[in-house]
């Protein structure tokens, strides 16, 4: 689906990993007993096993996606360590802290996230997807409650639905396009059904 890696890609990649072994540390997932690394791992997993995307700079961000969210982490550390296309699309996919953690209310969330989908790169999209594909794949698992759960699938249709208007108005380039595609079809299915 994308061009290969470029020679010492493999090793960006796999420092890319390691940073975020680290910056994760001992954080667990939604269900309190899985490491946290699981995910990143999980939407880098979506990225190129599932959808063929290797593009080194993609790969880095969806390893990548939640340090500055998530962590102590700052950009400047990204762009030093892994350059200025990785630490800009790692910031696209970070919420500003007004609109993370457990106090914020869902429709706030929402409201960012969906306006997220309509301005952020297409790469940045890609990489969103695969980011809400696998919460989705591990939502069974969340110590969440129903509503909880609800309101999570129906920010989920509100995102998808942005998208295909976004598609629709203006198509993401040649060499995403597919990807995209695929990966709303497999989040469609995880989070509102067929």
């Amino acid at each position: 689906m994308d061009e290969g890696p470029s020679p010492g890609a493999d090793t960006d990649v796999v420092d890319a990993i390691a940073f975020a072994v680290r910056a994760h540390g001992r954080q667990l997932r939604k269900d309190q007993r899985t490491p946290y690394i699981v995910h990143p791992l999980g939407v880098l997993r979506h990225l190129t096993a599932d959808l063929g995307v290797v593009r080194p700079v993609l790969m880095e961000a969806a390893v990548l996606h939640d340090v500055l969210e998530d962590t102590p982490t700052v950009r400047a550390a990204l762009a030093q360590r892994f350059g200025e296309p990785v630490a800009a699309l790692v910031e696209e996919l970070t919420l500003p802290a007004e609109l993370h953690g457990p106090t914020v209310a869902d429709a706030a969330k929402t409201e960012a996230l969906v306006a997220s989908i309509t301005t952020a790169s297409w790469p940045a999209v890609l990489v969103k997807l695969c980011d809400r594909w696998d919460n989705l794949r591990d939502l069974p698992n969340a110590a969440w409650s129903e509503a909880k759960r609800a309101s999570y699938l129906g920010q989920t249709a509100q995102i998808l639905e942005a998208l295909a208007q976004r598609r629709a108005r203006s198509p993401p380039p040649a060499a995403l396009n597919g990807p995209i595609v695929d990966a709303a079809s497999a989040v469609r299915r995880l989070g509102t059904g067929p």
